[in-house]
């Protein structure tokens, strides 16, 4: 009998209750201050501290700990698990996908895994999370959950704006773009995860806030199409205001679609800085 684990780090953004109810195993990245101290992101600092720290201290980030990553696994194994569902933040973002699949080779031999390269972060990684725990306690099988998330995978998008790129650019999570110069006054990137290369790209520039929060949702009515939108989440870092004014913009033109609030990673929040929202769409 197939017993199914789903292992994923710290940025998917997956609700709390769900990973706690659902037994999910997340390996935390690294949070790192003034090059000296280290803390696990989401146990030791969370997205209110970084916030309130990013503007005093410099802030980066690093993969998780290989050993963090052995324990989880090696927990998964000794809970009686028969099989591993793994997800984590794009190939083109972070070096984690790699170490994951590093690490997970080196137990090929005592557990069955699959590692989805989402091509996406926050909850364009994490509703595949939450689509295969609802298909595991549906009895689905190990394969054909597999097989369905790999469809999935291609059906979802996110576009996000941020106040400056000076945080993305410096941490070398995007290039400099010809779209954007400088820091103009009142002019907001909107910024996608491009799914070929799993690369963070800007996208386009408008002026003011109303204007980011059209050409969002016509980004995704451009997505959707034809199809059938799933869900939609407004994802910010801690910014109520703008994700309720994007919700309601968003709700307006899809009154029968389901959209959920959630905030963001602190480990966006110290690539992209303090104020950063947008939206997630997924497709049925």
């Amino acid at each position: 009998m197939q017993k199914i684990a789903i292992l994923t780090d710290t940025t998917s953004d997956v609700d709390p209750s769900i990973i706690k109810e659902y037994n999910i195993v997340e390996v935390p990245l690294q949070i790192i201050y003034n090059s000296e101290v280290t803390y696990k992101d989401k146990y030791e600092k969370n997205i209110d501290d970084v916030i309130n720290d990013i503007n005093s201290n410099t802030i980066s980030s690093s993969l998780p700990l290989t050993s963090d990553l052995i324990e989880k696994i090696e927990y998964i194994i000794s809970e009686g698990y028969t099989h591993i569902i793994a997800t984590c933040m794009s190939c083109g973002i972070s070096g984690t996908y790699n170490l994951f699949r590093q690490i997970l080779n080196l137990y090929s031999d005592k557990i069955t895994y699959h590692l989805i390269d989402c091509r996406s972060c926050s909850m364009g990684m994490g509703f595949l999370i939450e689509k295969a725990v609802k298909m595991k306690e549906n009895g689905i099988s190990y394969e054909e959950i597999v097989k369905e998330l790999e469809k999935l995978k291609t059906k979802e998008d996110f576009f996000f704006t941020v106040d400056k790129l000076d945080y993305l650019y410096t941490s070398g999570r995007i290039k400099r773009s010809s779209k954007v110069v400088g820091n103009l006054l009142n002019i907001k990137p909107i910024i996608t995860c491009i799914k070929k290369t799993g690369n963070l790209e800007v996208i386009d520039a408008v002026r003011g806030r109303k204007k980011v929060n059209q050409q969002i949702l016509n980004y995704i009515i451009d997505f959707a199409a034809n199809d059938q939108i799933d869900n939609i989440y407004i994802m910010h870092s801690n910014l109520q205001e703008n994700a309720d004014e994007l919700e309601k913009v968003i709700q307006d033109y899809y009154p029968n679609v389901k959209i959920y609030k959630r905030s963001i990673s602190s480990l966006f929040v110290i690539h992209t800085g303090p104020h950063i929202y947008g939206a997630v769409v997924t497709l049925k």
